[in-house]
């Protein structure tokens, strides 16, 4: 099985074209007006990067004025428990989260900006800091995870919109004891975790 690429995406034009396509089926033409700036040409380049990347694929066509018309469509896939297990499996799982996070990040902060007060009911960005052991830290993804799944399992309906939720989560660091230079040991302390 093909590993997406998501390096590919780490473009601002292909980052915006996977947004897009991420909710549904666009051609070229509708890629196009959504993004005015963009010349086609560039577009269709950057399409076929994506595709080449195992991040879009043709999801549709249709015949239009004798022509056949591509429609595409965001791939997401999870990296398979085997690859983890394959060397750099876990350098992938992280450049995945990394680059997945940031396009998640952008769409609701575009989401945001677009409609402004009246958006902040319909969008999910809180940051939660909390004691747990690891058992208790498992039954709280559990918890969340059933919730999700029992939620993907409802069918469209004409009051139901599409929805995305990426959930992330990872223990603190602890600050070094004094006199020392860094450790690797973990913390539930509430501190900010700066990267290094």
């Amino acid at each position: 099985m093909q590993r997406p690429d998501f390096e590919a995406a780490n473009h601002p034009v292909r980052m915006r074209i996977f947004q897009l396509l991420y909710n549904g089926e666009w051609s070229i033409d509708q890629i196009a007006a959504a993004l005015p700036h963009v010349p086609k040409p560039s577009i269709y380049r950057h399409v076929r990067r994506l595709v080449a990347a195992g991040l879009l694929r043709v999801a549709s066509t249709q015949m239009v004025n004798g022509i056949q018309k591509r429609f595409y469509t965001s791939v997401y896939k999870l990296i398979e428990d085997e690859q983890l297990e394959r060397p750099g499996g876990i350098a992938a799982l992280a450049d995945h989260i990394r680059i997945y996070g940031s396009i998640v990040a952008q769409a609701v902060a575009e989401y945001l900006n677009r409609e402004d007060r009246e958006g902040l009911d319909r969008t999910i960005a809180r940051d939660h800091f909390f004691y747990a052991t690891d058992a208790e830290l498992a039954e709280l993804r559990d918890a969340i995870f059933k919730l999700l799944e029992r939620a993907q399992r409802q069918p469209p309906a004409p009051d139901r919109r599409r929805w995305r939720i990426f959930v992330m989560g990872h223990p603190l660091r602890e600050a070094p004891p004094e006199g020392h230079s860094s450790t690797e040991a973990h913390s539930p302390v509430a501190q900010a975790d700066v990267p290094q």
